[in-house]
């Protein structure tokens, strides 16, 4: 005599298979029913007897360009500082730091590498975080300069602490007339490991 098997595994898995047959069946029964064709044909074309009009596509409002944003007025203050003949090159320094600061910690979680980055996020890529007009005078082709026309050097020693370097009045990097902000400790960045 024949015998059913005592499982339930042989019994679910051929009930899966008849109802997914079934289903199959219907859909293609389904898809194939001239009506539906022409239901799905009539949404297609189009309501009126115009041809299509091509769509133009959503126009996005261009955000001001920078120049044109406000920069707070004690920022400005700070550049105009900047730019004073008789302000001494160690205070330049001290407002770059400042700018600096502020910005790592509106923008959290940021940090700086060589000069362009400093720069770039200085002058501010949106409405947030503009700490120096993008037209000033001390940035030249993407860089910020000393009074003598050479790019700062910037190394970071920790994560909130970045070495600023002026090259000096003999414009000449890593030279005894340095000016320097925040020197990296010996053995690190410019600084020579001492003996």
């Amino acid at each position: 005599m024949f015998s059913l098997p005592q499982r339930p595994g042989p019994y679910l898995i051929a009930l899966l298979l008849i109802i997914l047959g079934v289903l199959s069946f219907w859909m293609l029964k389904v898809l194939n029913d001239p009506a539906i064709q022409q239901a799905v044909q009539k949404n297609k074309s189009p309501t009126s007897s115009l041809p299509p009009q091509p769509t133009a596509p959503l126009a996005v409002p261009a955000p001001p360009p920078l120049s044109d944003q406000p920069i707070d007025p004690a920022f400005v203050q700070m550049h105009e500082e900047m730019l004073l003949p008789e302000t001494p090159p160690e205070r330049e320094l001290e407002i770059l730091q400042e700018l600096m600061s502020l910005h790592q910690k509106a923008m959290k979680d940021s940090s700086f590498g060589d000069n362009a980055d400093v720069t770039q996020a200085l002058v501010g890529q949106s409405v947030q975080g503009i700490w120096l007009p993008r037209q000033s005078p001390r940035i030249q082709d993407g860089r910020l300069l000393d009074r003598w026309g050479t790019p700062y050097w910037f190394h970071a020693n920790t994560g909130s602490q970045v070495e600023i370097r002026s090259a000096g009045p003999d414009r000449n990097l890593f030279s005894p007339d340095d000016i320097i902000l925040n020197g990296s400790p010996a053995g690190f960045g410019a600084t020579p490991a001492q003996p």
